[in-house]
């Protein structure tokens, strides 16, 4: 296994919250699950290297003793959405109806 980089660390960070912020606009109700001033460390269901670093590098941060740690855990979910498409046939004549 690589170490992640920071680069990358950052890169996936900027993305969960992307997707953490999207989530909140279509569910807001999830905020009431949040601590005021809470510190959100952002984890990743299928990428425990990833999380480890996150976790590693949300302790080493400086932060008010005040602010509790929330953690949010990331599950990608993939939506299968069936689409019907019309096909034209030409035909000699219509059935009867």
């Amino acid at each position: 296994m690589e170490k992640l980089t920071p680069q990358q660390i950052a890169d996936k960070t900027f993305e969960l919250t992307e997707q953490f912020n999207q989530y909140v606009f279509a569910a807001p109700e999830i905020l009431d699950h949040i601590p005021d001033k809470a510190m959100l460390i952002f984890l990743d269901a299928d990428d425990p290297e990833f999380n480890r670093a996150n976790i590693a590098l949300a302790n080493a941060a400086p932060r008010p003793t005040d602010s509790p740690v929330v953690y949010v855990k990331m599950q990608k979910r993939v939506r299968t959405v069936q689409q019907i498409e019309w096909q034209p046939e030409i035909v000699a004549s219509p059935l009867a109806v």
